[in-house]
């Protein structure tokens, strides 16, 4: 069983929204297609970096307050 696909909406100015849709009618796609293609990337980047940033860091066992 595969999970639900979730919606994400954006609100962009006039110009935005014309010039994306020129473009996804010259790539022959449609505007969600696009945004997909260009937000799944970035997201799953963003969270292998953040991997590797906590992966890199020392486990000191602190839990960040400095009050004793």
């Amino acid at each position: 069983m595969s999970l639900e696909r979730k919606d994400v909406r954006a609100k962009v100015d006039a110009d935005v929204h014309q010039a994306l849709a020129a473009i996804c009618l010259a790539k022959g796609i449609d505007i969600a297609e696009f945004i997909e293609s260009v937000i799944v990337p970035e997201v799953r980047r963003l969270v292998h970096e953040a991997t590797v940033i906590v992966e890199a860091l020392p486990r000191s066992g602190k839990t960040g307050t400095d009050r004793e």
